[in-house]
Parts: structure tokens; C-alpha cells; sequence
């Protein structure tokens, strides 16, 4: 705690010493011959050190332990409390597969959609609807360019994810909140009329 916060090493050795020969003094009072709690450890070189001390690792703490050991004869050992899982920031878990996404189309419309098998699964499958090019085509982009006279085209490439929702009923509410906020070309579920004008003027949340 006391590395951590930038106290002075010194002053840690210090606190430390003390420490130690309190621990030393009391132990020489209750004639405590046990050598093996926390006291005259000897090293490869049959140093005698004064105690011993058990200390959590923290970044830093070898020189400390290097100063204690050869300055003051005090055998520091490192303690790993946690497991090396807890250490990983959770935060890097991979991104959601469940996206509500938005690809521009060349003429300045928007597509809008939902998908639980990740971006760029869903890519692919648009891609492919369009360079299928059917006249039946289910695909809402590939109707909305046939109907252009083929003047214009959505990018797969350009699309990008405006919001991950695992939960597939509230991915359906938001895709049908965003593609009336972009006013896009694909269908959606229908939401109540009053929303509207509140959602309009959330239009700067899709740049």
C-alpha cells in the first residue's frame, strides 16, 4: 500500500526495521526457540537474516526486496493473493453478436437492421442477396436499388453497429426507434405515434 502510494523507500525500510525488531524483541521475551515462524532464515550463502516477511506483490517491489535483504538482513517473500483470471480485465471480453446496425446506401437513404449472428455474418448474407440481384428478392436494399434503376447501391463495407442488445425483443424496439429516427428504407415493427417527435429529435444519435 505504502509503494503504491509513493512513499519514500526509505521510509518504508524504516517502518519495516522497526517492525522487525519489535517482532525480535518480544520473541527473545517469550523464549520462543521456533525457528521456522518468521525468524533467522539463513540464504544460499548462510547469511543470517534478522526475520522474515511476507508481503503482498505489488509492481516494484523487488528493489525494495533487494534493499531489505542486503541492507538490513530482512528475508522478504511475495504473496499472490488472487488468481491469475482476476488479473484480465473483464472489459475485454469479445464484442456482442447481437447488434443493431446501419448501412448507408449511395443515393443518401439507410438501411436499419438487427442481428444476433454478429456484423459481419450479416454482411455476408446481405452481399450476397445483392450480388444475387434476384427480382424475387426478399431484401429490402436489393428492392430499394431495383426500384432506382440500379442508380445507386448500399456499401456492406461502410455498415457500422449502433448499439448491442442481447435481448431480442428490445433489439427489435430499438431497431424500429433508429430506422424511424434515419427515416430508412427497411420495414419494422410499428411503435406508437407519440414517440415520433421525440425521436426525431434524437436524430444526432446516428451520424
Amino acid at each position: 500500500m505504502l509503494l503504491k502510494s509513493n512513499y519514500p523507500l526509505k521510509e518504508i525500510e524504516k517502518l519495516i526495521k522497526q517492525t522487525c525488531q519489535e517482532f525480535k524483541s518480544n520473541k527473545n521475551k517469550s523464549n520462543d526457540k521456533n525457528d521456522d515462524i518468521a525468524g533467522q532464515i539463513k540464504d544460499k550463502n548462510n547469511d543470517e537474516f534478522i526475520c522474515s516477511l511476507t508481503l503482498p506483490y505489488v509492481p516494484g517491489m523487488e528493489v525494495l526486496k533487494r534493499r531489505l535483504e542486503k541492507k538490513l538482513k530482512i528475508k522478504l517473500f511475495f504473496s499472490y493473493p488472487y488468481k491469475l483470471q482476476s488479473q484480465f480485465n473483464q472489459s475485454l471480453k469479445g464484442p456482442s453478436k447481437s447488434v443493431i446496425y446501419q448501412i448507408p446506401c449511395s443515393c443518401k437513404e439507410t438501411y436499419v437492421g438487427q442481428t444476433k449472428v454478429g456484423i459481419d455474418n450479416r454482411m455476408k448474407q446481405h452481399s450476397k442477396a445483392i450480388n444475387d440481384n434476384e427480382n424475387n428478392s426478399n431484401s429490402e436494399m436489393v428492392k430499394h436499388f431495383q426500384e432506382k434503376k440500379f442508380q445507386c447501391l448500399f456499401d456492406t463495407n461502410d455498415a457500422f453497429i449502433i448499439e448491442e442488445e442481447k435481448d431480442y425483443w428490445k433489439r427489435l424496439t430499438k431497431e424500429a426507434k433508429y430506422s424511424i429516427i434515419s427515416e430508412s428504407v427497411n420495414t419494422h415493427d410499428e411503435i406508437n405515434a407519440a414517440w415520433t417527435p421525440i425521436l426525431h429529435k434524437a436524430t444526432h444519435l446516428i451520424q
